[in-house]
């Protein structure tokens, strides 16, 4: 099974993914919650689950947020709304090269439906239990690239972080980073580094 992805820049994504489940583990959390908005095939989702699970001591959640079903929408800052190619067929794809992935949810919505929906944290059910989780360890955010979606996004979860949380950004370069690292910083973000596609904050301090 070869899953596909739409970016650059992955091994930044599983190097920091490597390292937030080590770093987590060493606190001895029983519990990590990780998030993907913008799955599309699915590879960065995939790499999350593969580098974090093999390196984390606990059980490791992940859900994944798309809106798939060509959806029409300004996916920039300057750009006109338009209907991506995220059909049905490609989520139908994802679903089956997903299907024995256990305790991952692919959540066919919008992100601020997704957070309504799930305000409060989201259900899984994984061995007879129900856990229903809403503190996040790292997200990566590859859906709307337009700042106020972004901005919103990055408030949404970072309300939500949990202690040395890693936020990555896809396509930094194509909304207002500035915006988005200001409003991080009030929740205890700090900058890391970033490439061509790249940008990582970290959750440093509480506030």
């Amino acid at each position: 099974m070869t899953i596909e992805g739409d970016s650059r820049e992955y091994d930044i994504l599983a190097s920091w993914a490597e390292k937030t489940a080590k770093d987590f583990s060493k606190k001895k959390e029983e519990i990590m919650l990780t998030a993907e908005i913008g799955v599309r095939k699915g590879l960065a989702t995939k790499l999350i689950m593969n580098y974090i699970r093999p390196n984390y001591s606990g059980l490791h959640f992940h859900v994944g947020i798309d809106p798939y079903g060509d959806m029409i929408y300004r996916h920039y800052d300057k750009s006109k709304p338009t209907k991506m190619d995220y059909d049905e067929k490609m989520f139908a794809e994802v679903k089956k090269d997903f299907a024995e992935e256990p305790r991952f949810n692919l959540l066919n919505m919008p992100d601020d439906i997704f957070f309504e929906k799930y305000y409060y944290g989201v259900e899984f059910f994984y061995e007879s239990k129900q856990y229903v989780l809403n503190r996040y360890a790292l997200v990566h955010f590859d859906g709307p690239h337009k700042t106020t979606d972004v901005l919103t996004e990055t408030i949404f979860f970072a309300r939500r972080a949990a202690p040395g949380a890693v936020f990555i950004y896809d396509d930094w370069k194509t909304y207002n980073i500035t915006v988005i690292k200001d409003a991080a910083k009030e929740f205890g973000f700090e900058f890391m580094s970033n490439g061509e596609r790249k940008t990582i904050l970290q959750k440093t301090s509480e506030t």
